[in-house]
């Protein structure tokens, strides 16, 4: 894994692109509103969470001595609560009232099998300036893939989608492997988040392995330089 967090790292410094890591969490979220990031959602924002440096982190891009985007990582435990579970009662609490879940059933649902020890990725952000290119886009979903995977060793990855970006491909981008559609549905849609939103994750043993096949075939994951935009 090491070997395919040095590559990606290398990939991007060859486009003068370096990456600052960062737990200094307010900070980081003023840099991404100073390079156009409109807001920063609660399930990882300072303001709503207090979080600790050990398990969470944000990975800042930066070229030309300027931040031109940023991520943010935070790492949890699952083993008595289901995801949906830990979803419900956390964005009752986050949004206060002005958001909550619908509940779909009481019986396991498929994204339940997301579970352990879990990484959540959110505020996926690039400048507006700097849009456009899909190595880009490849070289830092996946430096954050084994960045994460080195440094606390999770079971699973995990992230949401909007459900246009998911059907235009971009999670497979992203590299995720799993897809689930309809993960969340809002009694109460808050300010922020999407009707379709769709989860999309990797487990640790799909990472590994996917990180093998890249490192003995690097131009895999580059392929054509073709995307459009990311938001």
């Amino acid at each position: 894994m090491m070997k395919f967090f040095s590559s990606c790292l290398i990939h991007l410094e060859d486009k003068g692109i370096t990456v600052e890591e960062s737990s200094n969490f307010r900070e980081c979220e003023d840099r991404m509103r100073a390079i156009g990031k409109n807001s920063i959602t609660p399930m990882i924002s300072s303001e709503h969470n207090d979080l600790s440096k050990d398990n969470a982190s944000w990975l800042i891009l930066r070229k030309n001595g300027e931040d031109i985007g940023g991520v943010a990582a935070r790492h949890d435990i699952l083993v008595s609560e289901t995801l949906s579970s830990f979803w419900t009662r956390s964005y009752a609490r986050l949004y206060k009232g002005q958001g909550h879940l619908h509940v779909v059933s009481d019986t396991p649902r498929p994204c339940d099998e997301i579970s352990g020890r879990v990484i959540y990725m959110g505020e996926f952000f690039i400048a507006e300036h700097v849009r456009g290119s899909r190595h880009l886009l490849s070289l830092y979903t996946h430096l954050l893939f084994s960045y994460s995977q080195l440094r606390w060793q999770p079971d699973w990855l995990y992230a949401f989608v909007r459900a246009d970006d998911a059907r235009l491909g971009y999670a497979t981008e992203y590299g995720f492997t799993r897809q689930y559609p309809g993960a969340h549905v809002w009694g109460v849609l808050p300010k922020g988040r999407a009707t379709g939103e769709y989860l999309v994750a990797i487990r640790s043993d799909e990472l590994s392995d996917m990180a093998r096949y890249f490192n003995l075939h690097p131009s895999c994951l580059l392929g054509v330089d073709s995307l459009k935009r990311v938001e």
